[in-house]
């Protein structure tokens, strides 16, 4: 077996240096540390994982802990990404990533309870806020926590800027003319919703422009069954005096109504302009292609990584509790000047 003493040899360094380099600890030159990792590649070093823990007293586990109350999950597109995000960084920094759900074996068990049997030395949250009271005992113990989802009082956060994207989206729509814009919003359960859909209305105010109640549809899930019951229900409502624009909270709910719409004998964009949330993959294979809001959900995830594992080993934070990631419109066809 290869030792770290056979690594340090073929990268000409002490095995103190290599230690510290495996371990993530300071004091390794970036230059050096490369040096090692080449080494350790070409002899085909493996991290003796029991002994690591063993010596530096954590396990080297980041816990995920996800709730699908609102179809937010794992299978989610935008979680998933961000999840893979996530777990490629904190390898780089040699931790690994598990799952934490509310079994242990053939029984119920708390978040926490899960979170102590297998010793993780940190959390990422991706839950959402109706599971605030399930998930305050992680939060109150001693397990250092990142959330990606919800905003908890003093605990950081790493989230998209819900309300540029929001703002960006409808200044485009404002920008072709429309001044009939209703919204299809997220659910309002969740951070994102609460967020864009107060994006919306502020949006409203600061063009002067007078909130219809008729034109606000709220969905019950991210999926896109609730995109067709969601344009059912604003054509149903607003049929007497219809928006020309809609902004649709997510995607997916924005691709499913825009099949409705379409069924409906509308066209779009020459009746009905309608923008999305997200970027995921469908927005740029509908017809017509999706015009949305692109989340960064790669910086999301390494951000979330970088912060957690430095709280984890002590070291300096130079962001806020809640850091904001840039949005970005994604000009498609689904929009057109009135």
């Amino acid at each position: 077996m290869v030792t770290i003493y056979d690594v340090a040899k073929e990268a000409g360094c002490s095995p103190t240096t290599v230690s510290k380099a495996f371990n993530n600890y300071s004091g390794v030159s970036d230059a050096t540390f490369k040096k090692i990792m080449e080494a350790a590649d070409k002899l085909g070093y493996t991290v003796n994982t029991n002994a690591r823990a063993l010596a530096t007293k954590k396990t080297w586990l980041l816990g995920v802990l996800f709730s699908e109350d609102v179809n937010t999950g794992i299978a989610h597109p935008h979680f998933s990404e961000i999840l893979q995000s996530f777990q490629v960084r904190a390898g780089e920094y040699g931790y690994d990533v598990v799952f934490v759900n509310k079994r242990l074996g053939n029984r119920e068990a708390s978040y926490l309870e899960h979170c102590k049997y297998r010793g993780v030395d940190g959390v990422l949250l991706a839950a959402n806020k109706m599971f605030t009271d399930e998930i305050q005992s992680v939060l109150s113990s001693e397990i250092k926590c990142v959330s990606v989802e919800t905003n908890y009082p003093n605990q950081h956060t790493v989230i998209s800027d819900n309300r540029m994207g929001s703002l960006q989206a409808l200044e485009y729509l404002y920008f072709l003319g429309h001044r009939k814009i209703a919204h299809i919003a997220c659910p309002l359960t969740s951070v994102a919703g609460q967020e864009r859909y107060s994006a919306y209305k502020e949006f409203l105010k600061s063009k002067g422009i007078e909130e219809n109640p008729k034109y606000l549809v709220e969905t019950n899930a991210f999926k896109a069954e609730e995109g067709i019951a969601a344009a059912t229900q604003l054509l149903q409502q607003a049929w007497d005096d219809l928006p020309t624009a809609i902004y649709c909270g997510y995607d997916e709910i924005a691709c499913a109504a825009m099949t409705t719409f379409r069924a409906q004998g509308f066209r779009v964009p020459e009746d009905l302009s309608i923008v999305g949330f997200d970027n995921v993959a469908i927005s740029g294979f509908t017809t017509p292609t999706l015009t949305t809001i692109e989340q960064d959900r790669g910086a999301i995830g390494r951000n979330a990584a970088d912060t957690l594992i430095k709280m984890i080993e002590g070291k300096e934070l130079n962001q806020p509790l809640d850091m904001r990631i840039p949005t970005k419109l994604i000009v498609r066809n689904s929009c057109a000047r009135i």
